[in-house]
């Protein structure tokens, strides 16, 4: 592949989006801010750039996966930000999930330089990460995400464009929302359904054959019955971003109280020790409310 890439970010998905970007031919250069987690790509062939700004200067494209908006504007905005090394032509790809009003400002600045942004947040956890199966949701402009297709491609499996820059970063922040609320009521559910002596493989094998069935249900109650609450996707992260769209929808003035309820039950969950375990950890701070035994 002509273009450079480079990558900002390489944590749990990062990590694994950057090697995808390798695999698929691309020049790729990296940067963390532990240094630490680029050695596994280094030894596979990409080159480590000590500061953002330097990444910059060694590629066209630069993508970033970073875990929240001061993330972003550290990697962007500082000293040695990447803001540094904008300059025509020069595409930034934003696949944290952060606020929309962060990416309108980082395409605002890039712009100013004679560059562009694309704010392509995605979804499909780390499996999706790990072969390269993600969906994009993006925003910014058409011509941008037309450009920069070949490069989530190298990622995922589809890329969907949801408008002008800021409606991509609210397309996730609703999905996320939407798999907030999904998981407490699969969890809520098992919790009340094993007290009445369901077993769980009996409440999703009737939830998977009914009308609100969803592949999302199957992969998280899978794993709260082997109780295997490895990281996918973080509870931490999670409650991040559920912060994001309350923020979002107060200043677009619509009321989320069903969100806002669930939140607390997530912030529970950190409180508890479990921010670091997947979402579906949640379970267990439903289990303590009910006084039935950690297991």
């Amino acid at each position: 592949m002509s273009q450079r890439i480079g990558f900002a970010g390489l944590g749990l998905m990062g990590s694994r989006m950057a090697r995808n970007l390798l695999k698929k031919g691309f020049e790729t250069t990296v940067w963390n801010r532990t240094r630490e987690r680029c050695l596994p790509l280094e030894q596979e062939g990409a080159r480590v750039a000590p500061t953002p700004s330097e990444l910059g200067e060694r590629s066209d494209v630069v993508v970033a996966c970073v875990a929240d908006p001061p993330a972003v504007e550290r990697l962007v905005f500082a000293e040695d930000g990447l803001l540094g090394a904008a300059r025509p032509g020069f595409r930034y790809l934003e696949c944290s999930t952060v606020s929309p009003d962060t990416t309108r400002r980082v395409q605002a600045a890039l712009r100013e330089r004679g560059a562009d942004a694309l704010e392509a947040p995605m979804t499909g956890s780390k499996n999706g990460a790990e072969h390269g199966t993600l969906l994009f949701m993006t925003g910014g402009e058409r011509a941008v995400h037309e450009e920069l297709l070949p490069v989530m491609m190298a990622m995922g499996t589809k890329a969907l464009y949801c408008g002008a820059m800021g409606q991509g970063s609210t397309m996730k922040l609703i999905g996320n929302s939407f798999i907030s609320l999904m998981l407490e009521a699969l969890c809520e559910g098992i919790v009340v359904g094993r007290r009445a002596g369901l077993t769980i493989e009996a409440i999703l094998e009737v939830v998977q054959a009914s009308g609100f069935a969803s592949p999302y249900y199957a992969f998280k109650g899978s794993a709260i019955a082997k109780r295997d609450f490895s990281e996918h996707f973080a509870i931490d992260l999670l409650v991040k971003d559920q912060g994001l769209m309350l923020e979002t929808a107060d200043a677009l003035r619509v009321p989320m109280p069903g969100l806002a309820a669930v939140r607390e039950v997530f912030q529970s969950a950190r409180a508890q020790g479990y921010g670091r375990e997947d979402i579906c950890a949640v379970v267990k701070t439903l289990e303590r409310a009910a006084g039935e035994p950690q297991v």
